[in-house]
């Protein structure tokens, strides 16, 4: 279930309880009518009953038919306390003998909105509420042939106003408390966002670790092994790297390796992934991808790299690198870390053949590149990282 759904269950939630608060005042009515408090014939108590259920009903119709979401506000939180207080002051009105219980649906108003309304808000619903209250007040004495009891109605109101009040002091502490709530949790996602990202990626270079590298390798297998899907890995190990560390310091190597893994980033298609697997190598996902165009992609980074120039600012010179890579394409049924010995073995016939070069699994010769443990020692090679 996503957070819409969640948020969709919480809206028709609070509509279905701000509609059973509409229901309890149509009971108060018709009991308070059958007592003899409502001066009402049995055809206007009918009709009011029957207009306010289909208003009540109304909300909760949207919310469940999702038309709600059109709306700016899809909780439609000031829609429905404009209808219940509207229906509140027409009882109050046509029923004066009870204003004093019906008064407390307005209350009632006052608390629903303590969970939606910003708490700055919430002292102008109270004002809002008082002069419903009056107008109710006002249409009686210049409408109805009912007679105002001026004591009963002066307590009455005295009461609500400080009810009215004191709730609207009370829900701003609560909202205030709520917003808190609100932008502590808008925090810990960030938080735990980052940590989800940490989890994944590499520090250095953003790229994914070793670790998400292997989820990502066996959902491929998982899809290969499903269907008629396709996929390749390639190694890609810079070539004289160490050179840079010894020479320039770690600091610029980390400032290279941050550069090369923009760059191959840049170099792929939006369905494949790179990760960082440990110093200078790196290691592409090329998806539904075969041999021959896993071979054409790995081109292309590999002369990606070979044109980038480094600038290391105004106390290093720019640097040129060159990569080599080696290209595996999976097996069925074979298992992740075999794909991962072929594509190795293949970088170490690239390293083998000169460097800035790629080999596929099809072109290695076994007796020409004997699987061994692929240890480089830069500082024993020939070659040097370029210097501009």
């Amino acid at each position: 279930m996503n957070s819409e759904q969640i948020a969709q269950q919480l809206r028709l939630r609070r509509s279905l309880m701000a509609t059973g608060a509409g229901f309890a005042t149509s009971l108060v009515l018709g009991v308070a009518w059958s007592l003899g408090y409502v001066f009402w014939s049995s055809a206007e108590i009918t009709a009011f009953i029957l207009v306010g259920s289909l208003g009540h009903l109304f909300f909760p119709w949207l919310v469940y038919s999702q038309r709600n979401l059109k709306y700016a506000d899809p909780s439609l939180t000031a829609s429905q306390i404009g209808w219940h207080l509207a229906i509140g002051c027409y009882a109050m009105y046509a029923a004066p003998e009870i204003r004093s219980l019906l008064v407390i649906n307005l209350l009632l108003i006052m608390l629903f909105a303590v969970f939606r309304f910003h708490p700055k808000r919430l002292p102008v619903l109270a004002m809002v509420l008082i002069a419903a209250y009056a107008m109710a007040v006002m249409a009686q004495l210049l409408f109805s042939p009912i007679a105002i009891h001026w004591p009963r109605e002066s307590l009455t109101a005295l009461v609500f106003v400080l009810a009215v009040i004191g709730i609207s002091l009370l829900g701003g502490e609560i909202g205030g408390l709520r917003m808190a709530l609100k932008s502590r949790n808008a925090h810990l996602a960030q938080a735990m966002q980052r940590i989800e990202e940490m989890a994944v990626t590499d520090e250095l270079t953003g790229l994914y670790n070793r670790r998400h590298l292997m989820r990502i390798l066996k959902r491929q297998k998982g899809l290969s092994d499903r269907g008629d899907y396709r996929f390749s890995i390639g190694f890609v190990d810079l070539d004289f790297f160490k050179q840079i560390n010894d020479n320039y310091g770690h600091g610029v190597g980390d400032q290279a390796l941050a550069a090369v893994a923009a760059e191959i980033r840049n170099s792929l298609r939006d369905v494949d992934y790179v990760a960082r697997i440990g110093g200078e190598e790196f290691v592409v996902v090329l998806a539904q991808a075969a041999e021959p165009e896993a071979l054409r992609i790995a081109e292309r980074i590999r002369a990606d790299i070979e044109r980038m120039v480094i600038d290391l600012g105004d106390d290093h010179p720019s640097l040129r690198l060159t990569a080599s890579i080696g290209i595996a394409s999976y097996r069925p049924e074979e298992g992740v870390e075999d794909i991962m010995v072929r594509a190795d073995r293949a970088l170490y016939a690239a390293k083998e053949c000169g460097r800035n070069c790629i080999i596929g699994e099809t072109d290695l010769n076994n007796s020409a590149f004997p699987e061994q443990d692929r240890g480089r020692d830069d500082e024993q090679e020939l070659g040097q990282v370029s210097a501009l």
